[in-house]
């Protein structure tokens, strides 16, 4: 027994015991976005790559949402590099109060959560509220460039993987331009070599954001290399992008060949009271195709949903029940939120003010009040397109309780086959249960 207390402890033990401060890192400026990019863009896949571009297009989606641009640009070269330009404010270039010796921009592009949406005071609704879009973007591009447009003065300036290759240049002055340009490329050591960015991707984005907000026109420039393959004939290489009738337009684009329950899509733009935000949405029913829901806050992409999300299915449910029964319908309480989304194809964009996400790739709305919000616009929006168009809410009533019945059966069928599997004990029995069983064909009894 002595023996075992003699012997020499394992080196993990002995690494521990000279643990010290010098083994304490301390990550200062970027770093930390280059050592952990899964971090804060969602990993170092295509998907994660493409949200480079989507933090740089969010930014001027802000300034249009804002008032302030009324054109964004987007440009796709052979090189790889992407530019994304639009017509607002320009980022300001005056000293930092905290930081005299940096501008402000190149304290957006280099400091984390540095930004002008932790208040409202530049900006009553935005996507970009943790203040590293920009910042992570320039950590994680090679190469840069930046050129801001300010009072008739244009301003420039490089980056490298983060850092400031010069101070911001004064090179000329310009009338009747202002705004913001951004043009980078993504850095191979973070990305790979083979990792390019896909058009397709990127021209689907410009769309969602040209319909998400009615203001704004984004014009789309490809260099036709980049076109391989099917995206020859899918994607053009110039065009103009304005949908100026919204969420309508993109969802009745999206059904073009699909057969309807009516003939006309639920649709509406609601401002919130106390100017609290917006909320638009476009709504279709389709028999036989599975329902799918796009959402969208403050015009970011919500794919895992939320709350928003939430307040819609309890608007739609609610209404559709008490139509139910203003109708005298007593089938009408059968519908559950399944049969009233099962077919339902369904956009929804809110913009509310200073909304919480789940991460730092805001895949999930988790803004509370959201639900009410939405839910109270929507239901009370629904009840009057229910009973001022009888025909379509008729069509619809009648859709739902199928759906409903259908489901019903569905669960009753579960139901026998799985008490014919509890009580099967021999082929004998299972014959005999099976006959019994209401979903067996009348051949069999």
């Amino acid at each position: 027994m002595k023996d075992l207390f003699t012997t020499p402890q394992p080196a993990a033990i002995a690494a521990k015991e000279t643990y010290t401060a010098q083994d304490i890192e301390v990550l200062e400026g970027l770093e930390p976005v280059r050592r952990r990019p899964g971090m804060y863009i969602g990993g170092t896949d295509e998907n994660a790559l493409h949200h480079l571009i989507a933090e740089v297009l969010d930014n001027a989606m802000d300034e249009a949402v804002a008032g302030h641009a009324s054109r964004i640009e987007i440009e796709m070269t052979a090189d790889g590099f992407v530019t994304i330009r639009d017509n607002g404010r320009g980022i300001p270039v005056d000293p930092h109060p905290k930081f005299p010796e940096q501008s402000a921009l190149e304290v957006i592009l280099t400091t984390l959560h540095s930004g002008g949406k932790f208040s409202n005071k530049a900006y009553q609704t935005s996507g970009g509220l943790h203040g590293v879009g920009l910042s992570v973007v320039n950590a994680l591009a090679d190469l840069l460039e930046v050129e801001v447009v300010r009072d008739r003065t244009i301003w420039q300036q490089t980056y490298s993987r983060g850092a400031a290759q010069g101070k911001l240049k004064n090179v000329g002055t310009i009338n009747n331009r202002r705004g913001t340009s951004i043009r980078f490329h993504p850095d191979p050591e973070i990305f790979g070599d083979q990792l390019r960015f896909k058009p397709k991707k990127v021209f689907q984005m410009a769309k969602s954001k040209a319909y998400l907000f009615r203001g704004v026109e984004i014009r789309w420039e490809c260099d036709p290399s980049l076109l391989t393959g099917k995206d020859k004939d899918d994607i053009p290489t110039t065009a103009v992008i304005h949908f100026p009738g919204g969420l309508e337009d993109f969802l009745l684009s999206n059904l073009a060949e699909i057969a309807t329950v009516t003939d006309d899509p639920f649709v509406g733009l609601i401002e919130f009271p106390d100017g609290a935000g917006k909320v638009e949405w476009a709504i279709h029913w389709c028999d036989g195709v599975d329902g799918s829901t796009h959402s969208y806050c403050n015009t970011i992409p919500t794919p895992q949903g939320g709350t928003h999300e939430s307040g819609l299915r309890s608007a739609l449910l609610k209404s559709i029940r008490a139509y139910g029964e203003m109708t005298n319908s007593k089938k009408a309480a059968l519908i559950s939120g399944e049969d009233i989304f099962q077919g339902c194809q369904v956009i929804l964009s809110v913009f509310i003010r200073d909304p919480q996400f789940q991460g730092q790739t805001k895949e999930k709305l988790v803004t509370a009040s959201a639900s009410k919000l939405v839910e109270n616009a929507l239901r009370d929006q629904f009840d009057h397109w229910l009973s001022g168009n009888t025909q379509a809410g008729t069509e619809l009533l009648e859709y739902f309780i199928s759906q409903a019945e259908e489901r019903l059966n569905r669960k009753k069928k579960d139901v026998s086959r799985k008490a014919i599997t509890k009580h099967c004990v021999s082929p004998e029995n299972w014959l005999i249960a099976a006959v019994k069983s209401p979903w067996v064909p009348n051949s069999l009894s």
